[in-house]
């Protein structure tokens, strides 16, 4: 069963709910929805919305009628493709930007990976023309450059995921070391170097530590003070939640100086399939992210602070037994999903105050999309995310923008 055929039976049972929210509208105390939909088009089903900047700019990837994926801006409701020239290669994905207009992202150079990798996780979303190396970029005004790698520029791949308001990047490149001896593409274990957390600064790669002798790590999110945050594990399968190939074992805080803070979990172990990763950090050093509670079978997103030290729950809406937290914004405003114990059914959510709420209720009844993620949250608290249209064919990028904005 694939993700569409799974959204299409999760719409059907959330439809009579919305058709209960229709109806309530007018007896609502007369307001009008707080947020303002946008429907920002089609992503298909390897293409996604990833990052909103304060200033209203976001960034992410569409999958084309050629097939591949396409490295995108989307400004002013208009979608602008910058994967051409790209660096050489068929497929490009935009993760992270700033106010400045620099972008970040993976893509395929010319070269066929000799190891057959798919670091980039494009053959995984199924994109036939996935045989590359991927590495990471910076773009800016009309230009894509390359990143480094690890071992001075000899490992193969590596992705740059964010990128914070004075330039510097976190991600995550490959060494020379085999470090997955697991490697079986046909079981979706398509890693066979290690590859580590990484920052960019001044276009120059430096590794950061991972936690627990963990062979793989990344950095997916960095703030202004230069703290970054990720994840460190083992080499597995194609992780879609992570974007790469990696059993999650420890959510990580890096210092600027570069020491990592291993901030636990909701009582989990590492024989957890779900495992802890780190998501977002905001201006005041706040993370989220998800955390396996102690049965390991079930995962919560979670809000870590300094003042505490330690993980607090944000519990999924009432009646689902998941939730996974993606982003935050400096209001402590969290953004992500509440999920279903099958893990088959996607609900954005937002928690505000810890308290979630289904952000389907929060926009107008007669909606042509279903909301699956909240991907991004702006200090504005204006929310980039995933959709399916209604019949649960279509994946699309959407803006939520709250009303009087």
């Amino acid at each position: 069963m694939t993700v569409i055929d799974t959204v299409k039976k999760q719409i059907v049972l959330k439809r009579a709910a919305v058709v209960v929210a229709a109806l309530c509208w007018p007896l609502c105390a007369s307001a009008q929805p707080p947020y303002t939909l946008v429907d920002l088009g089609v992503v298909g089903p390897a293409g996604g919305p990833n990052h909103i900047t304060n200033n209203d700019i976001s960034v992410g990837s569409v999958q084309g009628s050629d097939g591949n994926d396409h490295a995108v801006i989307y400004f002013n409701q208009q979608t602008i493709d910058i994967s051409k020239p790209g660096l050489g290669g068929a497929n490009s994905l935009a993760y992270g930007n700033n106010p400045w207009s620099e972008v970040v992202g993976g893509a395929n150079i010319a070269n066929v990976d000799p190891n057959q990798e798919d670091f980039c996780g494009f053959q995984a979303l199924g994109i036939a023309t996935a045989t590359a190396s991927c590495r990471p970029f910076l773009w800016w005004d009309g230009r894509m450059i390359t990143l480094p790698t690890l071992d001075n520029n000899h490992g193969n791949n590596g992705v740059a995921a964010a990128i914070n308001d004075l330039g510097e990047v976190a991600g995550a490149a490959e060494n020379t070391t085999p470090g997955c001896p697991t490697q079986n593409p046909t079981a979706y274990l398509n890693q066979y170097y290690q590859y580590k957390p990484v920052l960019w600064r001044n276009h120059a790669a430096e590794e950061l530590a991972t936690v627990g002798g963990d062979p793989v790590g990344a950095a997916v999110a960095i703030n202004n003070h230069g703290e970054a945050v990720g994840t460190t594990g083992t080499c597995g399968a194609f992780n879609l939640t992570l974007g790469f190939y990696m059993n999650p074992l420890h959510a990580v805080l890096w210092e600027k100086d570069g020491t990592p803070i291993d901030l636990g979990s909701l009582g989990g172990n590492e024989s957890s399939a779900l495992g802890n990763g780190a998501k977002d950090i905001n201006s005041f050093g706040r993370v989220v992210g998800f955390s396996s509670l102690s049965d390991n079978a079930t995962v919560n997103a979670f809000l870590w602070t300094r003042e505490s030290g330690k993980m607090k729950a944000l519990v999924p809406i009432q009646g689902i037994a998941n939730s996974m937290a993606i982003a935050l914004n400096d209001r402590d405003e969290v953004v992500g999903s509440s999920i279903n114990s099958t893990f088959t059914a996607l609900t954005a959510t937002i928690w505000k105050h810890g308290v979630p709420t289904d952000l389907n209720t929060l926009i107008p009844a007669n909606s042509s999309l279903y909301l699956l993620f909240g991907c991004s949250i702006n200090s504005r608290g204006q929310i980039l995310g995933l959709a399916t249209n209604l019949a649960g064919t279509e994946y699309h990028a959407y803006e939520l923008i709250p009303v009087g904005e």
